[in-house]
């Protein structure tokens, strides 16, 4: 796309900045950004296989940092904190029962709920599991987390500039790479509101449990 085209050939010219660009994002920028980034992969701005490769490398650096701060006094604080400790109980309950004590299934609960990916790390960073095997069970969790949002992104892509392209109105692709991502959006949304339903009533049978 020519509107596009501008950001390309910057984006190009400074082959750092595609690394440090997609690593930040990656590490930092979660679901968004993964998806606008396979979305400029589309665009031929970045490549997929550096765009796979660095994103791996960025989520895994930020999700090992995660699973360290988590065994600090800080993160022990911030637990049990009177407002966050409801919520972070509810949700880590949930998956708990939903992962019935796999710790694979449970991180890779985390990459797919939204707002969520930080705690239920640390989450389970605060039980037995050793950082070696923290890092193999991740390690797949991100593969599959990065296939499904790159090839979103991707797909947005080409639909945008299809669609684009069809109607001679960008506005109409820009209206259809939004809708894309709303909906990912949504579905993630879906998700963790289900955990924390599951999470209450889990809290609920616990303190029927103690009364009697």
């Amino acid at each position: 796309m020519p509107d596009l085209e501008w950001f390309r050939v910057f984006v190009i010219s400074y082959p750092t900045l595609q690394y440090l660009v997609v690593f930040l994002g990656a590490a930092f920028g979660g679901e968004v950004a993964m998806i606008a980034l396979g979305f400029l992969a589309a665009q031929e701005i970045f490549s997929l296989n550096l765009l796979f490769c660095v994103s791996f490398l960025g989520v895994m650096s930020s999700d090992i940092l995660y699973f360290w701060l988590a065994r600090t006094e800080t993160a022990n604080r911030f637990f049990t904190h009177r407002y966050a400790n409801g919520t972070i109980s509810m949700i880590t309950e949930a998956v708990a029962r939903v992962s019935r004590g796999s710790h694979f299934i449970a991180l890779f609960l985390a990459n797919f709920m939204i707002a969520s990916r930080i705690i239920l790390i640390m989450y389970v960073s605060k039980t037995d599991l050793k950082f070696s095997r923290f890092v193999y069970y991740e390690a797949i969790s991100v593969v599959l987390w990065l296939l499904s949002l790159i090839s979103i992104g991707f797909l947005s892509g080409i639909g945008f500039t299809r669609i684009s392209d069809n109607l001679e109105n960008i506005y109409a692709g820009i209206g259809f790479a939004l809708l894309v991502v709303l909906a990912v959006i949504a579905l993630q949304i879906w998700l963790k509101r289900f955990l924390v339903k599951e999470g209450e009533e889990i809290v609920e049978e616990k303190k029927v449990d103690n009364m009697i």
